[in-house]
């Protein structure tokens, strides 16, 4: 008897694009941006049932499809609450010497850190914005034999600088983390492959917590802000969890070609979108769609959540029917190839050698989009 295949056939999913009639429409965008309860993901004590189907095949769907959603029905709501996000941006009222203190080599080169950290005001063609980026290790230890780079320690405010600010970061990524994993192994189910195989990428993982303030550039007639700042792009990585700030959000999807939506903000919800190392990793059925910021006119902040494997994760094609076959790599070769290619992280890849046959899988993707997220 034939030994039967272990490669599974993609599903058929139908594509449906319903009619855009007015930009930035709010119950336009409600409608076309579904918002998913997920409760049924973290129901660990019930058996799988109708439930669990139901929201499963929601986030495939919305995963195939536009691949954005809003999501609520969240655990650890007091860890990623109004309060635990303003606790966050109040290091943005840190003195400039307190924030010289953390910023990146890369604009203070006295300071360790080089892929962790505060990275300081700058504006550009886009918009103007200043970010700290925080690793894992507010969570768990992260042994470095190595000296990898992408797995140094985060450089943080003291308590008596900004009290149980380690503490509520800590809290507010392991919460990220858990609905990162949860998304994730819901997505396992619908393409049919074996959970084990994001669960055991993302057991180490190096994922993002990013901080952003961005400031209005009213030295900009306001036409030109308007074109200039949403910086339309494809997220790089693999998925991104976005949590409104104070009920503002600033973030924009193209849902049909030239077609905008103004993402609507919630408190109480995440946005989430997928990468484009996702969309490749899965043949292109999971959709990295563009978006970017709108215009800034008052001072606003943003809280990223960006799930990472760990950097020594294989990426290969998966076990699928159809998938374009491509040099299996590691997944921090591609990380720092495109962080690199950022504002912050410029001029910095020499300092990493590669540490596979890398070659950058997403190539197509980003010549169809500005190559640096704006959150």
């Amino acid at each position: 008897m034939a030994q039967q295949s272990s490669i599974k056939k993609l599903p058929k999913v139908l594509l449906w694009h319903p009619p855009i009639p007015s930009l930035y429409e709010h119950d336009v965008a409600s409608r076309v941006i579904p918002t998913i309860n997920l409760a049924a993901l973290f129901e660990a004590d019930s058996p799988p049932g109708h439930a669990l189907a139901t929201t499963d095949r929601a986030v495939f769907e919305a995963a195939t499809t536009l691949g954005f959603m809003a999501i609520t029905g969240l655990p650890h709501g007091a860890d990623i609450d109004a309060s635990a996000k303003q606790t966050l941006t109040t290091l943005f009222n840190l003195t400039a010497e307190e924030q010289r203190s953390l910023w990146k080599r890369n604009f203070e080169p006295s300071n360790p850190n080089l892929y962790r950290g505060w990275f300081p005001l700058h504006s550009g063609p886009t918009l103007s914005r200043e970010g700290f980026e925080i690793g894992p290790d507010v969570i768990r230890s992260l042994p470095n034999p190595t000296g990898d780079v992408l797995l140094e320690p985060t450089p943080l405010p003291s308590d008596t600088v900004i009290p149980q600010f380690r503490t509520v970061a800590g809290r507010y990524y392991a919460a990220m983390e858990t609905i990162g994993a949860a998304l994730l192994a819901s997505l396992s189910r619908g393409l049919g492959i074996a959970p084990v195989l994001f669960r055991d990428a993302f057991t180490e993982g190096i994922s993002t917590l990013r901080l952003l303030r961005y400031i209005p550039r009213h030295d900009l007639p306001i036409s030109d802000v308007l074109k200039t700042t949403r910086g339309a792009h494809v997220d790089t990585g693999m998925l991104t969890l976005l949590a409104p700030v104070n009920g503002a959000l600033g973030l924009e999807v193209e849902v049909t070609q030239g077609n905008w939506l103004r993402v609507p903000a919630e408190e109480g919800t995440l946005v989430v979108n997928f990468g484009g190392l996702l969309e490749r990793w899965t043949g292109g059925l999971i959709k990295a769609t563009r978006h970017g910021v709108g215009a800034v006119d008052s001072e606003r902040f943003s809280i990223p959540f960006f799930m990472e494997p760990s950097p020594d994760t294989l990426i290969s094609p998966l076990p699928l029917e159809g998938i374009p076959p491509f040099k299996p790599f590691l997944f921090g070769d591609h990380l720092w190839a495109t962080t690199t290619q950022f504002t912050e992280n410029w001029g910095l890849g020499h300092l990493r050698p590669h540490r596979s046959n890398y070659e950058d899988p997403l190539q197509r993707v980003l010549d169809q989009s500005s190559s640096e997220p704006v959150y």
